[in-house]
Order: C-alpha cells, then structure tokens, then sequence
C-alpha cells in the first residue's frame, strides 16, 4: 500500500508514528482474508450504527481514522512524501469493523459485476454460495441488496466511489506485543462490541499461544472462535474449555477466592506489567506459566473424561462451565492455604496432586441430580445466582479434598443464610 504521510513522530527505539492518508480503492483491493486475522483483533460483530458506512462514502464525509500496526521499524519520513509499506506486514488494530464491510461490499460488487446474475433473488443466492461469511457475521443481508443492488444492478458506482474517497490512517511501527495489546484496549475503550471477554483474553495472549501447539486431546478456546457461543452454552465435548474460564480458573486458584471476567479484574491483575501498576500476587510465576498450566489441564481433562462416563452430556456441560471451574480452583486453592503469606514449598505438585486426588472422588461421588435440584430451587430468588453458585462449588471442593462427604442442600442452605 502506498501512504501518503502527512505527519510523523519519532518515540525512539523504533517506534515510530505517522498520520497518513490512502486511496479507499487501494486500500480494500490490498486486503486479503489474513488481514482479519490478527491475534489481538477481536471477532467480526453485527452492528447496526455501521450499516450506513455506504451512505457516508457516497456523500463523501470522512470516517474515522483506522489504526494500523507495521511489524517493521521505520526510519524517518518526510511530510508530503509517499512510503510503500508491505500488505503482510500491516495489521488491523482499530477499525477492522469498518474495513471488514468496507472490504466486503467491493468484493460483492466485483462479482455481481463479473457474474451478471439476472434478478435480485439469484443475485442474494449467488453472492450467498461464494461469501457464506458475509451473511453469517451479519455484515449483509436482503435488505442490503434489495437498496445498493436491484434486479442485480447496483444503485451506486461502486468504482467511481471507492476510486475518488480518502481514508485516514494512524500507523504505528514496531511496538511490542504488550504495547499492541495495551494500545488495542485503549483504542477500543467504551466500544460496545468490545466484550470484556475479548479485553481478558488478549491480556492474557502471550500465555494462550504459548499453550498453543502443546495440547492434543485438549482445546482452548478463544471468543473469536466460531464454536465459542455453542461451548459457552454447554455444548462441549471433554478436553474444550474457553481460555477465559481458564484464565478466572486460574485468578482463583491464585486468590483461593472465586473470580470472574470483569472490567475490575482485567485492570488489577494486569499481569503483562504486574511491577507497574498490576498486583504482584503470590505464586502467578509458577501457575501462569504454559508449562504447568497444560499439566494441570491434562489433569482437568483426566475428571472432564470420568464425569462423562458418568453422567455423559449433563455431566460435561456441568463441568465446563465458569462458575464450575472457577469454584473447584478456589476451593483447591483454600484448601492449600494459597492466599497466605507462608511460603510452602513444591507448591506446584501440591496443586497437581489435588486435582488427582479430586479425580478419584468426584467423578463418582458428585450426585449432580442434587445439585441440579437446588439450582432449580434458586429460580425467582432475590440472590447473584453466579456467585452462589462459585461459593457453593468452592465449599464442595474443600470439603472432598478433606474427606468429608458434602451435602449439596446443606451447602446451598447455608450460603442462602448469608
């Protein structure tokens, strides 16, 4: 792509900033499928305050400035010059909403054009066989045709268009990945089709793609995922966990208190920068560390795998849910004394150890029929049902991990008193 610069700054070490602007045609025929699949970027959205962005282009207002990052330093550039910059090196970091329609609607338009399809109906049918996606990620639909491509025909010249609108465009080079994920959240803020979900996960990057290539029987799996949504509703098979019911597993292990995805949690246990402005918490470099995050998964898996022999789907969709995982974490991190400031040694097989010996015990033991029954029970009462429920699970596991024999409506009962 060839930038005009119309500023730039200089912060040193590479990194560099610039304020350049691009011909819209140049732009989107530059783009190919990878451009939005950039590991910080988060999924595509339906959004109903971009379904005008046609009508803003043909009246030619300006949009938005989109963010670009360039994985490559770049030395000094004067104003009012042009730079080329490599396509497979420019990533998305704000304004790949935007991109990805502006993107979408030049590729219907080419094929509409080439393929001349006769009527509306075959038109919506023939784009709808070549960009399922389109459809599928809310980006168009029949309305969309029946406005910019009657009969087949489109209302606007989409060439003329593209050919003659400047886009705008802030590019930074060379940032670390802290840097692009800190600036990503920054960019994003207030965005209402930026899930707390999304921000957690990407804090978190580094440790997922460290994950990543490790497992075999056993799936992490982000938001931006297809499958996210069925998964989160239960719809798993054993050995799939969200990597962000992972992560809150893991905080609340840490914390031997039940946590979960929220904006509080994602900027007090910031553990990118945890010297600056995170808090620095007792034992996070051996449990936020791949390595022993996948033993502990493959011990997760191990009683995944024997409540399904159990209890099959009920028993699977039970377990792999946040407020289940986030519970049992807890209660193995009560049990271990984690949120004290003694130090005990060999914390790490401690932790493991409890999840083998949870193994043994619960699979068999769990009479998830009882606990289905007091949920049920919870139906209409004035009480933050998520949080009873993680304390309930907590409870549980510290009870099992003590020998004893928990009773699912004592448990329910007692925290219904408080």
């Amino acid at each position: 792509m060839k930038f005009k610069i119309l500023r730039e700054k200089d912060f040193g070490k590479g990194k560099y900033w610039l304020l350049a602007e691009l011909n819209l045609l140049e732009y989107v025929e530059s783009l190919v499928d990878d451009n939005f699949n950039f590991e910080v970027q988060r999924k595509i959205v339906k959004n109903r305050y971009l379904d005008g962005l046609l009508f803003t282009i043909e009246l030619g207002e300006p949009l938005p400035n989109i963010t670009l990052a360039y994985h490559e330093p770049l030395s000094k550039i004067e104003k009012s010059s042009h730079v080329n910059l490599t396509d497979n090196k420019l990533d998305i970091l704000d304004g790949l909403q935007r991109t990805y329609r502006l993107w979408a609607f030049w590729k219907i338009y080419t094929k509409i054009k080439t393929e001349r399809y006769e009527n509306l109906k075959d038109t919506i049918l023939g784009i709808k066989s070549f960009y399922p996606q389109f459809f599928e990620n809310g980006i168009v639909d029949s309305k969309f045709f029946k406005s910019n491509f009657p009969e087949g025909k489109t209302v606007i010249d989409f060439e003329e268009k593209y050919s003659s609108y400047t886009l705008y465009f802030t590019i930074w080079s060379n940032l670390s990945e802290p840097e692009l994920v800190k600036k990503m959240l920054v960019l994003n803020a207030g965005h209402k089709a930026v899930s707390t979900q999304h921000q957690f996960e990407i804090l978190f990057l580094n440790l997922w793609k460290s994950l990543n290539g490790k497992l075999t029987d056993i799936r992490v799996v982000r938001e931006k995922e297809q499958d996210f949504n069925s998964i989160k509703r239960g719809e798993r098979k054993p050995g799939e966990y969200l990597f962000s019911s992972i992560i809150t597993s893991l905080m609340s292990l840490v914390l031997a208190k039940p946590q979960r995805i929220s904006s509080d949690i994602i900027y007090r246990y910031d553990l990118i920068n945890e010297n600056d402005e995170g808090i620095s918490l007792q034992y996070t470099e051996i449990i936020f560390n791949s390595e022993f995050i996948k033993k502990l998964l493959e011990k997760l898996y191990a009683i995944d795998t024997e409540i399904n022999r159990t209890y099959g789907k009920e028993g699977v969709s039970w377990f792999g849910k946040d407020t289940t995982l986030n519970g049992i974490f807890a209660g193995v991190g009560v049990h271990l004394n984690l949120n004290s400031s003694n130090e005990d040694g060999d914390i790490e097989n401690k932790i493991l150890e409890s999840f083998e010996e949870l193994k043994s015990t619960l699979p068999t033991e769990l009479n998830l029929a009882k606990f289905n029954a007091e949920y049920d029970s919870l139906s209409g009462r004035s009480v933050n049902i998520g949080n009873l429920i993680r304390t309930v699970i907590m409870n549980y596991t510290i009870h099992k991990l003590k020998k004893g024999s928990p009773n699912w409506m004592s448990l329910f009962n007692h925290e219904m008193k408080k």
